[in-house]
């Protein structure tokens, strides 16, 4: 008996062990960055560096592309692991198709200051699309997120209009994926950073194109395809198999690559308008 209850005690201690460090150590499992400072574009990149001032005071550098006349803007939404200057090379084809690219940066991320928050990543992809919206005002917005950056997308896509929403690798939310790999754990409590993007979706009065790898390890694929399907405007999606996480960075071939630019290709067309009252019915990207 006395062993069992021993047992137990320590069963105790080392769940609320774990459930404490879920609780204080989130932040740096959501939002490890890495990859150090920004600093400048290589030689040769259509990229330069720009900055943008937040709502609350801060100055963020992010690199970015002109448009060609005509062509829309990318403003991409990285994920959580290194900065943006490490999507710089699977970025550049699209600026060199004539799409300008911002490749944003959040804070706390690539040597800018602050600490990266849900409220605050959204905070900076929002000061970054206004800086697009003025540099390049008669060039469509194209908002494009990859892992946690698509949280951010599909955030800052219900507040405002936009031509179009590419996600990588999307979740339903933050808090679904934790909950499924910690199901011994309340993670609806103790996570202070949910990125509940289902909830959200039902403002995003735009065509949503997902691309999801079929062997995604961090965000399982069932998770894009609920998105997708969930869309106001779903403007279909381009499954991967044999690609992981996420979509664009992980695919060794072009695939990925192929089914983004089929999509962009489309905003000229009148298949792509979704109107703020009732919901379009888009063909899928075959």
């Amino acid at each position: 008996m006395r062993a069992a209850l021993a047992f137990m005690v320590v069963l105790a201690l080392a769940w609320g062990l774990a459930v404490a460090s879920l609780w204080w150590f989130q932040e740096r499992a959501l939002f490890p960055a890495g990859g150090g400072p920004l600093g400048n574009p290589p030689a040769g990149s259509p990229f330069v560096t720009q900055a943008a001032s937040t709502a609350d005071g801060l100055r963020l550098r992010f690199w970015a592309a002109e448009p060609q006349p005509g062509m829309p803007v990318i403003l991409y939404l990285h994920g959580n692991g290194g900065h943006a200057g490490q999507r710089e090379h699977a970025l550049r084809p699209f600026a060199s198709a004539g799409y300008g690219v911002v490749l944003a940066e959040y804070r706390g991320y690539g040597g800018n200051p602050g600490l990266p928050t849900e409220e605050g990543l959204i905070a900076d992809a929002r000061a970054q699309a206004n800086w697009a919206v003025t540099r390049w005002p008669d060039a469509p917005l194209v908002i494009w997120g990859e892992s946690v950056g698509t949280g951010v997308a599909v955030a800052l896509a219900s507040e405002r209009q936009v031509a179009a929403v590419l996600l990588d690798s999307p979740f339903t939310s933050v808090r679904q994926v934790a909950a499924d790999a910690f199901r011994w754990v309340p993670v609806g409590l103790l996570l202070r950073h949910p990125f509940d993007s289902l909830a959200r979706l039902p403002d995003v009065r735009a065509p949503i194109f997902v691309l999801h790898g079929e062997q995604d390890r961090v965000v399982p694929v069932e998770h894009g395809r609920r998105l997708l399907e969930a869309a106001p405007c779903p403007a279909g999606g381009a499954f991967l198999s044999d690609v992981d996480h996420p979509a664009l960075l992980a695919d060794r071939g072009t695939s990925a690559r192929a089914a983004a630019m089929a999509f962009l290709s489309r905003l000229h067309t009148k298949e792509m308008t979704c109107p703020r009252k009732g919901v379009v019915s888009v063909p899928p990207y075959p």
